[in-house]
């Protein structure tokens, strides 16, 4: 009988509104015992499976794995706590680490002081074994540890991700900064049920974050395909043989894709981004962009699936926010028909102005922001 897998248990972070899209991707790769939180979801796995999670999760932002919980009323006791724990048995103190605290309480009143208290505790037991220290690099450390309290409740994480997940490592050109987190896009096409069966619009591409998260699930691209690093790199226990092969499956499994991904927008710089972005996602070859007004769009000949993510009127402004929804509207009332036509925004007010009777609303989040995602079934 086969030996059964030893598991650990992780915390996945993601967009609110996104934790079961994040469930069921974790779920079809094996995870178990999975629970949903808020921005959050609790698994086990294997070390297989966390590695394919890293690798393949579209929609995670973060990978965490729980090293301990404990209650404590006054820094001193954090600080005897966090003492305590066997740090050589997690990193070796010739290696980097930083320290990132989340704190809601009434007694830990500063993130910045808990910080520099569980800071003392690690290097002081070090000190004491070994009388070497590891080095706390703020940038680009070897071992990332994150501390969230709430009230007396003190748990401990090592971030298994390092930078966040949203950076895929397909950018090319950041000049034309992208309103929608990679990970959010990701996750707004799977709620959509996008798969790849047929041609793709994105008729305000900006710089192409739609266009390459469609792209990449069209041709069952592992999402961090073209990212070098994570934080379990370092890990006492990383099997460099055993993350070989989970990429090297991966990549066996991409598919050719044999509709068209279009964009288009009316900012040439735009453009120019997304042209460079695709490059570095593998794609330039499956999309076409074009220079063009939505006013100007061309009459769909055949059905297709279109999402879009208009100005919300914040940080890129319109002249009439209004009549720009409006216009987005007759466009697809005009040259759409018989199209699936998703629109995500913040703007709910302006939304109105499209002038279309929604078939799903979806609430969603983009950071702080309540938003929808609404589908507009073009008869």
């Amino acid at each position: 009988m086969e030996e059964e897998k030893q598991r650990s248990e992780y915390l996945a972070k993601t967009f609110q509104g996104l934790e079961d899209v994040l469930a069921e991707e974790l779920e079809n790769l094996g995870a178990i015992e999975i629970k949903i939180r808020k921005r959050a979801v609790l698994f086990q796995a294997d070390i297989e499976t966390f590695y394919k999670a890293n690798y393949l999760s579209r929609v995670a932002s973060r990978f965490l794995r729980p090293v301990m919980s404990f209650r404590a009323s006054s820094y001193e006791e954090l600080y005897d706590e966090m003492n305590s724990i066997d740090w050589p048995s997690i990193f070796h103190h010739d290696q980097s680490f930083a320290v990132s605290s989340v704190v809601k309480s009434h007694i830990f009143k500063h993130s910045e002081y808990t910080t520099l208290k569980v800071k003392d505790a690690i290097v002081d037991h070090f000190r004491n074994r070994f009388r070497k220290r590891p080095f706390v690099e703020r940038y680009e450390p070897d071992i990332r540890i994150h501390v969230h309290i709430n009230d007396q409740n003190i748990r401990l994480y090592l971030d298994a991700s390092g930078e966040s997940l949203h950076k895929r490592g397909y950018r090319q050109d950041d000049t034309f900064r992208a309103p929608l987190s990679e990970c959010l896009a990701a996750g707004m096409l799977i709620k959509a049920g996008w798969d790849g069966s047929k041609d793709f619009v994105d008729p305000m591409c900006g710089s192409g974050t739609l266009l390459i998260e469609a792209g990449m699930i069209a041709r069952n691209i592992a999402a961090q395909r073209y990212r070098t690093y994570f934080s379990f790199h370092n890990w006492l226990d990383f099997d460099p043989k055993l993350w070989k092969k989970v990429k090297q499956e991966a990549k066996e499994n991409e598919r050719v894709f044999e509709f068209a991904i279009s964009g288009y927008d009316y900012d040439q710089e735009a453009l120019n981004s997304a042209t460079a972005n695709l490059r570095g996602a593998g794609l330039k070859g499956y999309t076409q962009l074009t220079l063009m007004d939505i006013r100007d769009m061309p009459v769909q000949k055949k059905p297709g699936f279109l999402m879009v993510n208009p100005p919300y009127d914040d940080k890129i402004k319109v002249a009439d926010i209004d009549q720009h929804y409006k216009d987005l509207g007759d466009m697809l009332k005009q040259k759409f028909n018989n199209w699936e036509a998703w629109v995500f925004t913040a703007n709910l007010d302006a939304l109105k102005q499209i002038g279309l009777k929604t078939s799903k609303r979806i609430p969603l989040f983009n950071g702080p922001k309540e938003s929808r995602l609404c589908l507009y079934e073009m008869y």
